[in-house]
């Protein structure tokens, strides 16, 4: 099985993914850090992706992030997940970095194969973008 790569795919960014990695509505909007979907971009395709078997050892906050997301998101047949990555923000008002955590998560659907990756903020895990690749017809 080849490995989806996102030349295949169009990422779909949701929502919050589209708010909180704007820059210009960010500052405009009173949030106090500034990172672009570009940083995105980039801190996805570091990404380290791991077959999920029984005994995957992931460190604690990850993994309990992911399973919260997995189980939340009603992700079926997860087959790979990363859970190395991280996004450098800055906080324009202190003048300050930091880095979110990135993960990513690879699940199986009857029409076809998602990648949702989920920014860490340490208060919360929110669902940023999601990469798709339909089932091919043709291939049965």
């Amino acid at each position: 099985m080849s490995q989806p790569t996102t030349e295949q795919a169009p990422r779909a960014w949701t929502e919050t993914g589209e708010k909180l990695f704007d820059r210009e509505a960010s500052n405009r909007q009173g949030h106090c850090y500034a990172a672009s979907r570009d940083v995105v971009e980039a801190a996805i395709e570091e990404l380290t992706w791991c077959a999920v078997e029984e005994h995957l050892s992931v460190p604690f906050s990850p993994g309990a992030a992911i399973n919260a997301a997995i189980s939340e998101l009603s992700l079926p047949r997860v087959s790979r997940i990363a859970h190395d990555g991280a996004v450098p923000v800055r906080d324009d008002v202190e003048r300050a970095s930091s880095l979110y955590g990135l993960y990513g998560i690879e699940a199986n659907f009857t029409n076809g194969r998602v990648r949702v990756f989920l920014v860490d903020r340490g208060t919360d895990v929110l669902p940023v973008a999601v990469d798709h690749w339909p089932t091919d017809p043709t291939q049965d």
